[in-house]
């Protein structure tokens, strides 16, 4: 019966008459104690294609996936096979051939004069070419149990971000532990229970990336609304609805860099180039200081940025750009600079 039910694990197609059985993931697992057909009352296990050969299910049906773990239940109290399958039935040593008719397992098991003790048990398998019926005191199956295992949230601090900002770098997903046992029936009664497999899915972390920058926007960040008030500062107010604040704003001489020639990639502060960095003289405006840029007549918007670099003398901004030719059609340009709270 151990090898019969690895076989119908790998089949997919499985229907198991029990009765009395607790409601368990069952592969090949059938209870039937009672002293007369008339008594009869039978639970049912079948597979994801569990209606291969039948016309009518009715009766408790306990379906299961491909490896035999449980999926769902159905009520009722008996089933009938259709006609015209070949069956094979063994009992005690005995093996019975015979053709299905529109019958219940319990009758053709009477026709066939296979009738189960109080003790037995009946396992019934549907295959693609036919159908296995066994009565016997000792079955093997298989009980699967699994447990969610939750995932946790990572958060990984950007200090070049806005403090407002969050991207999800990953998508968490639970993992799972799954252990199978083997669990053996005799006579109705279960007597042996042994774990033989362990399969360990491990979670995957939901990963956030948050800013910690305060008062602070992207260079490319949209803005609605710019407020001043009758002491120079004011609200800078984004498409996304954040305010952030000035302290004052001041007009200075815009032009603009990229690297090549005598131009690296690392700043004066350290950090690399790119488009957000600005280089001022830094007896005028201290390295660290939050801006945003327009050009005084606002047909240009270089947007947020951060005085990182050095290397100009005087009331100078000097905006990074990607490319020459950008630096080019940019030119010196007069900029309404607001230095950002």
């Amino acid at each position: 019966m151990f090898e019969r039910s690895k076989k119908a694990a790998s089949n997919l197609k499985r229907l198991i008459a029990v009765a009395a059985v607790p409601a368990l993931s069952v592969l090949a697992i059938s209870l039937a104690p009672h002293p007369s057909n008339a008594d009869a009352h039978a639970l049912y296990v079948v597979s994801d294609e569990a209606y291969l050969g039948m016309e009518e299910v009715t009766g408790d049906i306990f379906l299961t996936d491909g490896s035999a773990g449980l999926m769902s239940r159905q009520g009722g109290d008996e089933l009938t096979l259709a006609s015209g399958r070949t069956v094979t039935v063994t009992h005690q040593d005995l093996t019975f051939s015979t053709v299905s008719r529109q019958e219940t397992v319990i009758e053709l098991l009477a026709r066939l004069d296979v009738r189960p003790s109080p003790l037995e048990m009946v396992s019934v398998a549907i295959l693609d070419d036919g159908i296995e019926i066994s009565v016997n005191s000792e079955f093997v199956f298989y009980e699967h149990i699994t447990d969610a295992i939750e995932h946790e949230t990572i958060y990984q601090y950007n200090d070049k971000l806005p403090d407002w900002q969050e991207n999800i770098l990953q998508e968490g997903r639970d993992g799972e532990r799954r252990e199978v046992y083997e669990v053996i029936y005799q006579d109705g009664e279960e007597t042996a229970r042994q774990l033989i497999d362990v399969v360990d899915t491990p979670a995957e972390p939901t990963i956030i990336e948050k800013g910690t920058r305060a008062n602070f926007a992207n260079n490319g960040d949209d803005v609605s609304a710019i407020n001043t008030n009758a002491d120079g500062s004011g609200t800078i107010t984004l498409d996304n609805g954040q305010t952030l604040t000035f302290s004052s704003t001041r007009t200075m001489k815009g032009t603009a860099y990229t690297t090549g020639g005598k131009v690296g990639t690392r700043t004066a502060s350290g950090t690399q180039v790119r488009v957000g960095v600005v280089a001022v003289d830094r007896s005028v405006m201290p390295l660290g200081t939050k801006v945003y840029v327009v050009s005084n007549d606002g047909s240009y918007v270089y947007g947020f940025a951060v005085a990182e670099d050095t290397g100009v003398r005087g009331n100078i901004i000097d905006l990074y750009m990607d490319t020459y030719n950008e630096c080019i059609q940019f030119g010196v340009r007069d900029c309404t600079v607001y230095i950002l709270d």
